[in-house]
């Protein structure tokens, strides 16, 4: 591998926050050894600091670092406070390096991000640590083996195009990283998702049928992206991928706000508002606003119930009846179909896609 091949996907690393120590210190050696990537490396920096709005703590290290102890006579050398240029793993003194160019337009932003980082940097990460220990003991709760039940309100925001019919009457009971959900309506039925990421879904006290993800319709996969609920998953990506701020919210409870810095899914999150129990750190309340292709959508998810985890239903098995019968691949997609179709009625029949070719068909 090149060397500029390798400092692209380092440098493409350390912008998505994914960098370790050994890399980091790879990448320093690369850009000090060429000033053509030198140059790209800063260029980049404040591409992404400006874009993001947020200076992370791994960029703003590396850029003092680049401009800490410039030779320009024009940039006065500056102590670097120990909060900004302390990074795990790294000496705490900067090391001396002087490099002979950097253009006048870049010097001068880089100064003015040094100075702004020297005054709010700290303040901002003191409140990232917070809102980060808050939903980290968030995670923790939610480890536990009790399950928590969400009642859960879908509204389409105003971008919204799709025709199909939100269900009404949903609740979503939560362990960790698993869940199953209870659909109230014109039909009573129960649907959750195995571990390869398939859809269950029972049809009556007797039958359920599992759709594999290459056979999800839009009308099924919108089901699945509005009501999946795997809690220890997504607090993972937020404080991975967002920005975490805390604001005002009821005496007993914790407002945090997660912003994505970068999406990490096909189930692109603009916002979500979590509150969180001061007392117990269970999450009472969760907002989630998504951006789809052709719809928009906000789904809240609010605590009604606590109680001790009943292991079956998180498969169909648990909301069946002996004798019972599951559908899965042993039965043909279409076979399938015709089965989801005549218990929940024809609005159903795209819930599942069918290929040209139907093995034992």
């Amino acid at each position: 591998m090149s060397s500029n091949t390798r400092f692209v996907e380092l440098m493409s690393r350390m912008l998505d926050d994914a960098i370790s120590d050994e890399e980091l210190v790879e990448l320093q050696t690369l850009a000090e050894s060429d000033p053509s990537l030198r140059s790209q490396l800063v260029d980049h920096l404040l591409l992404d600091s400006l874009l993001d709005e947020n200076l992370g703590q791994e960029p703003l290290t590396a850029l003092v670092d680049l401009i800490g102890e410039s030779s320009d006579p024009l940039l006065p050398t500056a102590p670097v406070p120990a909060s900004i240029r302390t990074h795990s793993g790294l000496s705490t003194t900067v090391i001396t390096r002087r490099w002979p160019w950097m253009s006048g337009w870049l010097v001068l932003a880089a100064s003015l991000l040094f100075l702004v980082s020297f005054f709010t940097l700290q303040g901002n990460r003191e409140a990232y640590a917070k809102a980060s220990q808050i939903v980290q003991a968030a995670m923790h709760t939610h480890a536990a083996p009790i399950e928590r039940i969400y009642v859960v309100d879908v509204k389409r925001g105003e971008t919204s195009d799709s025709r199909f019919e939100i269900p009404r009457n949903v609740r979503v009971a939560t362990q960790g990283d698993r869940f199953w959900v209870q659909m109230r309506g014109y039909r009573e039925w129960a649907w959750g998702r195995n571990e390869q990421g398939a859809i269950w879904m029972t049809l009556g006290p007797k039958r359920a049928v599992v759709v594999n993800p290459n056979e999800m319709g839009i009308p099924l996969r919108y089901i699945g992206d509005l009501y999946t609920l795997n809690l220890e998953t997504l607090l993972q990506n937020f404080l991975k991928h967002c920005r975490l701020e805390m604001s005002d919210g009821p005496a007993d409870s914790t407002i945090i706000v997660a912003t994505p810095r970068r999406q990490w899914s096909n189930r692109p999150l603009q916002r979500a508002t979590i509150e969180v129990d001061r007392e117990t750190k269970a999450i009472r309340k969760l907002v989630i606003e998504r951006e789809f292709e052709h719809a928009s959508s906000i789904s809240t998810f609010t605590l009604v119930d606590s109680r001790l985890a009943d292991e079956s239903l998180y498969g169909p098995e648990g909301h069946l009846s002996e004798p019972y019968r599951i559908f899965s691949n042993e039965m043909s997609a279409t076979r399938r179909r015709e089965l989801v179709t005549n218990w929940f009625g024809p609005t159903s029949e795209q819930w599942m896609k069918i290929q040209e070719t139907q093995p034992n068909e």
